[in-house]
C-alpha cells in the first residue's frame, strides 16, 4: 500500500573535512525532500531548495500542514519563547533577543573568565542549580572561603548584568536566582540551551513510531551538534561528564541515522553520518563495519578495504590491539571476493 507524499525541509552535510559549514554545524540548505511509503518502505526523494509551484499551492490550500510540521520542530530547537540562547556545542556563544531579532552578546563582562565559567558550570548539570560552596570549591580551591565568596558574588552580579543590561544593581533577577545557598539558572522558557534541545530531540525521535518522523528529528538533532560541549573548558568535572554524555548520544544518533537510511535503501545517504562519526572517532568499529558493508554493496570494494586498513592502523598505533574477529572476517571476505556481505551489522555490545 502506498501512502501520500509529505514534504520536509532538512539540512545536509557534505562531510568534507575542509567544509567550514559542516564543521560549524551549519550544514547546507535547507533542502526540500518528498517522503512517501511504497509497499511498506519509506522512500525519500530530493526536491530542491524550493518546492514546485503546484506543490506549494496545494500545501497552502490545506493550511500548510507539512510545512507547519517542519517549522514546529525548528521553533522548538531555536528557543522561540526564550529571551537568551546559549550555544555550547562546538562553541560558547550567548545571544540575546532584541525584538524579533537575535544579537550576539559582545559586552566586556561576558569576556571575563569567571563569568563564562560560572555559566558553564550551571548549564553542565541537569538541574541548572549548584550550591555556592560547591562552586567556590571547584573554581577557587586554593582560596579561603571569604575571598572565594567575594569572587563568586562578583561573577553572579556580572552574569546577571549580561543577561539583563538594563537591570538596576538592587533589582532581583529572573535569569539567575538565589535560593538560600543555591544558585539557580532559569529554565528553557527563558534561557534556551542547544545541548538541552539536542537531547530533547533525540527523546522525541525515540518516542515516534513513524520511521520518517524519527529520522527527521534525529537529523535536526544532528544539525544542532556542532562539536564537543564547551570545548574551551577542560578542568571541571561537571563539564567533562556532560561532554562525554552528549558525545555518546551523538555517536549513537549517527549510527541510528545510518541504520534508518539503510532500511529505506538510501545506501549513499547512509555513508554520510558514518563518515562524520569516523572523522571524530576513527576507532569506532561499529561504524567501520557498517561503512565497509555499504561500500561493498555499492561496488566500491577498494574503499571498503581502505576503511579496514585505516581502522587497523589506528587501533594498532593508539591501543596496540587488532580489529575484532568479525571485522577481520569481513575484510577477508571482501579481499577474496568470495562472500560479499549484504547484511548490515548490529552494533557490538561491550563485554
Amino acid at each position: 500500500m502506498n501512502g501520500k507524499v509529505t514534504y520536509h525541509q532538512q539540512v545536509s552535510y557534505c562531510g568534507k573535512p575542509r567544509c567550514r559549514r559542516c564543521r560549524e554545524g551549519i550544514g547546507h540548505g535547507p533542502y526540500w525532500y518528498a517522503y512517501q511509503v511504497k509497499d511498506g518502505r519509506t522512500t525519500r526523494t530530493y526536491v530542491g531548495k524550493q518546492l514546485p509551484p503546484e506543490v506549494q499551492a496545494s500545501m497552502e490550500g490545506v493550511c500548510g500542514q507539512t510545512v507547519m510540521q517542519a517549522s514546529n520542530s525548528t521553533r522548538h530547537s531555536d528557543g522561540e519563547q526564550a529571551t537568551m540562547r546559549v550555544y555550547a556545542l562546538g562553541q560558547f556563544r550567548l545571544e540575546r533577543r532584541s525584538g524579533s531579532e537575535w544579537q550576539i552578546v559582545t559586552e566586556s563582562a561576558w569576556q571575563h573568565q569567571r563569568v563564562r565559567v560560572l555559566l558553564s558550570c550551571l548549564i553542565s548539570v541537569p538541574t541548572r542549580k549548584l550550591g555556592r560552596e560547591q562552586l567556590m570549591n571547584a573554581l577557587w580551591p586554593d582560596l579561603d572561603m571569604e575571598t572565594a565568596g567575594n569572587r563568586l558574588d562578583r561573577a553572579v552580579y556580572s552574569l546577571r548584568q549580561v543577561f539583563e543590561p538594563s537591570r538596576s544593581k538592587l533589582a532581583s533577577s529572573s535569569f539567575l536566582l538565589t535560593e538560600r545557598e543555591m544558585l539557580v539558572l532559569a529554565d528553557a522558557k527563558r534561557i534556551w540551551l542547544d545541548a538541552d534541545a539536542f537531547e530533547q530531540l533525540i527523546t522525541q525521535a525515540h518516542n515516534k513510531s513513524d520511521p520518517t518522523e524519527t529520522e527527521r528529528l534525529l537529523e535536526e538533532a544532528m544539525r544542532l551538534y556542532g562539536g564537543e560541549f564547551l570545548p574551551e573548558e577542560h578542568s571541571l568535572q561537571w563539564i567533562h561528564s556532560r561532554r562525554e554524555t552528549l558525545q555518546r548520544s551523538w555517536i549513537s544518533l549517527l549510527l541510528e541515522v545510518a541504520d534508518l537510511r539503510i532500511k529505506r535503501e538510501d545506501l549513499v545517504g547512509a555513508i554520510d553520518p558514518l563518515d562524520r562519526l569516523l572523522a571524530v572517532d576513527p576507532a569506532n568499529e561499529a561504524a567501520v563495519q557498517s561503512l565497509m558493508r555499504l561500500l561493498a554493496q555499492l561496488g566500491r570494494r577498494g574503499e571498503a578495504l581502505r576503511a579496514y586498513h585505516d581502522l587497523a592502523t589506528v587501533l594498532q598505533e593508539e591501543y596496540h590491539i587488532q580489529p575484532l574477529p568479525e571485522t577481520r572476517g569481513l575484510f577477508e571476505a571482501l579481499r577474496s571476493s568470495r562472500d560479499r556481505p549484504t547484511k548490515h551489522p548490529t552494533t557490538p555490545t561491550d563485554s
